[in-house]
Formats: structure tokens, C-alpha cells, sequence
């Protein structure tokens, strides 16, 4: 390798670092949220051996929750490392495997096509401005990892006799599954790869794939049994997810040669019918594709072919939530790439790298900053996607976050045009105008939610809401259910043991202190729950503290520690029986009061709160 060669090299980390260098600081988004935001077995690496054998420590939505133990465990390293859920060493593991990626490429490549349209190539690939929409979205990690152990397979595969005749080269395939499923694949570019390269006859290349074919499915049945329960898949009919595809896949290739007006979320549906003017354009597009493919020269017919191939698990038969999502161009680009630098004449490769390279470097830093903040990205996904019934949900949830509840419950009406009988805009709709004073409307939406879904978020935001209106015994069994729906659900699990540990609860605070313990030992509700006061005067100023804050779990905890100090304080009663009295606990409250008025007949405010609860 010369001295130029290694310079480019170099240079083409640095094109690639300062195009994602503006990503570092951007939030999370999507699947982020259940993924890593409040899913609680990441915050713990005493989980990895878990990430292993339950498929419900990849996400606090059970329906969510499929088997990638290597994307959870990579997620878990960058929680430790970060402290938290700081984005900034997610952001930049995404980054660091992206180079991976890319070296892994030009090795590929280079027996191919010549070293230096090989890293053409692979810069092309890494900085194109489509993968913008893999590479912000933290949960699609499992792309580049997926990606990572099938290119590990085929370097040792072209590169080592020794694999081949071992099979060792499957080894990375397998590990790069338990980041995601889709790599039976490797198996058709495997058989296309002996007959174009090695020219092998079908026969002869299908011997050589079948090893493949068999460890891919075997490797998609164990992953398919290894999906949690309660998983779901996909939606919608087969039949209209078909015939739509092969217009996608023209999007996706118009992507690739100009990818303007991409979008986080595509307001598109399936086509009503195999005639529809644009599944004909679809059709037509497959039949050029294949022309394409039997009349190019190997190298090109071969990445033309990985583009196809590449697509077939996520957009054909086998139908998706979203009809459309452009995060899965991502491994399909790589033969696209492949082609494309095949296709340039070498004198021109210079010049047309500098032209090609230097476009998308400043387009994907442009388009990370659409990515920098929900309220960036919700603001474009509806400028781009104005009938997505969810972006209009999301974008309105931004604004509530802002405290600008007009115009969030403006979004989730325009929303509710689009998406009538969706449960998470329905709890959002609730949240909205719980905030507003409008309870009536807002238990409405609560129950409504219930009704259309009773999941995880229903119950729990619910319960959220009841316990904030001094109805906390009945959110109990809402977290509770919440919590058999979803044992990973942090924020659920997090209320009820506070709603315990305040109404005194003593055999379910323990219970569910140990099992908290046990998933997240640094969680800071057990700080709460378990906190002991040095001193009387400590508990009960901290007491009096939390009613100002009307955080009445930690006002009725401190309390009862201020007990524990002096049992006889009727303030300390008094005050534990005002907190237990807002949260509803009413027959707690009650005996609270009639403590300090038995300690301290005279304690006039407690005789006054307990009228108020027992009016005569």
C-alpha cells in the first residue's frame, strides 16, 4: 500500500468523521424512546447475560420487543459510558462502526473493482446523504452491525482459504444475526458472487451457498423463537404490501442518485389496486432492474443485484408497518456503491469523487441537523410528510413540551383527522388536557386509549394522571398492570413503588425495591423509597419541602422517617396524613390525623384536616 493510498485513507476518515461531526449532540427519536430511554435493563451491565436469553430486554414495549442481544449490549456499553442517556457516546459508536464499515468495504471492494475506486466506494457509502436516516437513529444501529458481520463473512470467504474449507467464515454472520435477522441473504449474494467472480456454474455456486443458506435459516427460525411472546411483526395485507413495493424500490434508487425531499416518516399508504399508475411505474422499474442486471458486465450486474436482494426481507411479500422507510436503503446502497464506482471510466474517478463526495459530505451535515432535536425533526417530517397522521401527533408533542398546549392540542387534532383510532395520540390528547384544567376531556382520552389499546402507555399514563388528581389507589393496578405488560417499563415500575413506599405499603415497596434492585441497582427511586434521615429535624424539614413541591410520595416518605425518629411528633403525623390525603389515600390519611390529634388533642390542624375528610 503507498504513501498516497494511506493519505487518502486518512483523509477519507476525516471527510467522514466532519460529515457526522454536527450529530454528536442529537437526540434520541422513534424507537429510541422504548429502546433505550426507558427501557430499564440497560442501565445495568449486571443485565448482559439477560440480553442473551429474554428478548424482553430489548424494550420496554413487549410488542416491541424481538431478540437483538448485540444491538442491546452495544446500547448498554454506551448508557455505562455516558453515565445516563446522554446521546454523545451513542452518536459516536454509531460513527465508529460506520469506519468500520467502511474499511471493511474497501477490502471487499478491492479485489473487485481496483483500490481506488474501492474507497470511492466506500466513502461514497459511508456519507451519502440517505444514511443520514440510519445513522441519527440510534435503535437502527442493528444496520451497521448486521452489516458488519456479513461483510465479515465474505472477507473471509474471498480472503482465506482456510474459512472456506473450515466454514469458519460463517462465524461473523452468526454473530451479526444477533443484531438483526435479515442476513438469509447472505446466502443468494454468496451464489451471486461464485458464479460472477469465481464463474462458477450454478450448480457448483448453489453447492457453495447451501452451507449459508441452511446456518441463515436456522438462524431465522432460533431468532423467530427467540422473540418475545407478545412480539408483532409486521401489518396490513401481503397482497397490497406487494404490489406497492416495486415502486419503493424505485424511490429508493431515485435516493440514491438524488436524495432530496428524504423523510424520518413517510405518509405513504399501499396502493389500492395492482393497477394503480404508480405500481405500473414499479413494475416497469423491476423489469428495466433486471434487463440491467443480464446485460451489465459482472462487477456492476453483481452490486445491481445486492441492491435487489438486499431489499427482499423488508419490501416485498412480507408486509411492514411502514410501507416505506428510508433507514433501509442502508445495507441495499453498498451494491448501488459497488456499481457505480464500477461504471466510471478511471481517468474520470478523480475528478467525479471530488464532485460526488464533497455534495453529500455537505448534505449529510446539512440533514443531521433536521435530526437535532424532535422539534427539528417532527417540523420537517410534516413539511415533507403533511398526510402522517404521527408526525402531526409527534409535532404536537414538542409543543406541549414547551408548555405551548394551544398549539400541541391543535397537532393532535389535525392528527386525529389522519389517525381516528390510534391509543398514543389518544393518551396524548389526555396529557394535553389534563395539563389545561380540562379534566373531564382528559380522563375521556385516558380511557379512550384504554379502550383501543389497553397496553403499557395506556395503563401508565393513566395511572400517572389519576395518581397527580389524589386518585392514586386507582392508578395502583394501572401501574401494576403496566408493569405485568411491561416488567422493563422504568417509569411505571419507578410511580409505583413510590405510591407504595408513601401509603406504607411496607411487603410491596420491599418486593419491588428488591427487583429493581436487581435490573437497575443505581436507579434513583430507590434512593427515595429507601432514604434514611440522619436526624427528625432532617426528615421533616425535607418533609415540608416536598408538600411545597406538591411531591407528595417523597412528603409522605420523609415523613414517616420523620416518625421513625420520634413517633410521637403529631406534626409529623399531621403532615403525613396531608400527603397521603392529596394523593388519595384517604383511609391512611385519616388515621394519620386521628395519630396526632391522639398524641396532641389540641393540634387544631389536625382536627381541621381530618373534618375535611370527614365531614359530618
Amino acid at each position: 500500500m503507498n504513501g498516497k493510498f494511506v493519505f487518502a485513507c486518512a483523509a477519507a476518515i476525516a471527510l467522514i468523521v466532519a460529515a457526522y461531526a454536527n450529530s454528536l449532540d442529537n437526540s434520541f427519536h422513534f424507537d429510541d424512546s422504548h429502546v433505550i430511554e426507558t427501557n430499564l435493563y440497560l442501565r445495568s451491565l449486571t443485565n448482559v447475560p439477560r440480553f442473551f436469553t429474554d428478548a424482553h430486554t430489548f424494550s420496554s414495549l413487549p410488542q416491541n420487543a424481538t431478540y437483538r442481544p448485540l444491538l442491546t449490549l452495544s446500547l448498554a456499553l454506551d448508557y455505562a459510558r455516558g453515565h445516563g442517556l446522554d446521546p454523545r457516546p451513542f452518536h459516536v459508536t454509531q460513527i465508529a462502526l460506520l469506519l468500520i464499515t467502511g474499511a471493511m468495504l474497501v477490502a471487499f471492494f478491492a479485489p473487485l473493482i481496483g483500490k481506488w475506486p474501492a474507497l470511492f466506494a466506500a466513502m461514497l457509502f459511508c456519507i451519502h446523504t440517505a444514511n443520514t436516516e440510519t445513522m441519527n437513529l440510534i435503535s437502527a444501529r442493528s444496520e451497521l452491525l448486521s452489516t458488519i458481520g456479513l461483510l465479515g463473512s465474505f472477507l473471509l470467504y474471498q480472503r482465506s482459504l482456510f474459512a472456506r474449507r473450515t466454514m469458519l467464515y460463517l462465524i461473523p454472520l452468526a454473530i451479526g444475526a444477533l443484531a438483526k435477522a435479515p442476513l438469509v441473504v447472505f446466502a443468494p449474494l454468496l451464489f451471486a458472487y461464485a458464479i460472477y467472480f469465481e464463474k462458477q456454474p450454478p450448480r457448483r455456486a448453489f453447492r457453495i451457498a447451501l452451507p449459508s443458506l441452511i446456518l441463515g435459516i436456522a438462524l431465522l427460525l432460533f431468532l423467530n423463537v427467540m422473540n418475545a411472546r407478545e412480539w408483532v411483526g409486521g401489518g396490513g395485507s401481503a397482497i397490497r404490501y406487494a404490489i406497492t413495493q416495486p415502486f419503493v424500490w424505485l424511490h429508493y434508487f431515485r435516493l440514491f442518485f438524488l436524495p432530496i425531499g428524504l423523510t424520518a416518516d413517510s405518509d405513504w399508504t399501499t396502493f389500492p389496486a395492482w393497477y394503480d399508475t404508480r405500481a405500473v411505474a414499479g413494475y416497469l422499474f423491476i423489469a428495466l432492474l433486471i434487463y440491467a442486471i443480464r446485460k451489465s458486465r459482472p462487477v456492476v450486474a453483481f452490486g445491481l443485484l445486492w441492491f435487489a436482494i438486499a431489499l427482499i426481507p423488508t419490501s416485498s411479500v412480507f408486509p411492514l408497518a411502514e410501507v416505506v422507510n428510508e433507514h433501509r436503503v442502508f445495507f441495499a446502497f453498498i451494491g448501488l456503491v459497488l456499481a457505480l464506482a464500477a461504471l466510471i471510466p478511471p481517468r474520470a474517478l478523480g475528478i467525479v469523487a471530488i464532485v460526488i463526495l464533497t455534495a453529500h459530505a455537505i448534505g449529510t451535515h446539512e440533514r443531521n441537523k433536521v435530526w437535532r432535536s424532535e422539534e427539528t425533526l417532527w417540523s420537517d417530517v410534516i413539511a415533507t410528510s403533511p398526510a402522517n397522521g404521527r408526525a402531526w401527533m409527534n409535532y404536537g408533542l414538542t409543543q406541549m413540551a414547551k408548555g405551548n398546549y394551544a398549539a400541541a392540542r391543535t397537532s393532535f387534532a389535525r392528527a386525529a383527522t389522519m389517525t381516528p383510532d390510534y391509543s398514543v395520540l389518544e393518551i396524548n390528547r389526555g396529557i394535553a388536557d389534563g395539563a389545561i384544567g380540562d379534566d373531564a376531556s382528559a380522563e375521556q382520552h385516558f380511557r379512550r386509549a384504554l379502550a383501543l389499546n389497553a397496553d403499557a402507555n395506556a395503563h401508565y399514563f393513566y395511572a400517572r394522571w389519576l395518581a397527580s388528581h389524589g386518585r392514586a389507589p386507582e392508578a395502583l393496578p394501572h401501574l401494576q398492570q403496566a408493569l405485568t405488560l411491561s416488567p422493563a417499563f422504568a417509569d411505571a415500575r419507578s410511580l409505583l413503588l413510590r405510591l407504595a413506599s408513601a401509603a406504607g405499603d411496607e411487603r410491596t415497596t420491599r418486593a419491588l425495591a428488591d427487583e429493581m434492585r436487581r435490573i437497575d441497582p443505581a436507579a434513583p427511586v430507590l434512593a427515595d423509597v429507601e432514604r434514611r434521615w440522619p436526624s427528625y429535624d432532617a426528615a421533616l424539614r425535607d418533609g415540608l419541602g416536598a408538600i411545597a413541591r406538591k411531591d407528595w410520595p417523597l412528603a409522605a416518605i420523609a415523613c414517616r422517617d420523620a416518625l421513625r425518629h420520634d413517633p410521637r411528633s403529631a406534626n409529623a403525623w399531621n403532615n403525613l396524613g396531608w400527603s397521603l390525603a392529596q394523593l388519595g389515600f384517604r383511609a391512611e390519611a385519616i388515621n394519620a390525623y386521628e395519630n396526632a390529634l391522639r398524641i396532641q388533642p389540641s393540634h387544631e390542624r389536625a382536627a381541621n384536616n381530618l373534618r375535611l375528610l370527614r365531614p359530618r
